[in-house]
């Protein structure tokens, strides 16, 4: 079963999702798309992955790569 979760643009960046959604390719099809509501992932496990807990790693993972590159953004405007 596929899960659906909508990224905010205020909270999350797009980019972030699609690194996101690269990094899980061997556990998940995953098919970003962008909408006036954010960036919607919707997430269908591989073999016998547990959906809601794939989807939640998915989520963490989507919140790390917007601060690295928030943070990279910063630093280089700093430099």
């Amino acid at each position: 079963m596929a899960e659906r979760v909508t990224f905010d643009r205020s909270l999350y960046l797009p980019e972030a999702v699609e690194a996101a959604a690269a990094a899980y390719g061997e556990h998940a099809q995953i098919e970003v798309t962008r909408s006036d509501e954010g960036t919607v992932a919707v997430i269908s496990p591989v073999a016998d992955k547990d959906p809601c807990l794939l989807a939640h790693a998915f989520c963490n993972h989507v919140l790390h790569e917007t601060i690295a590159r928030l943070q990279e953004s910063t630093l280089q405007g700093i430099a």
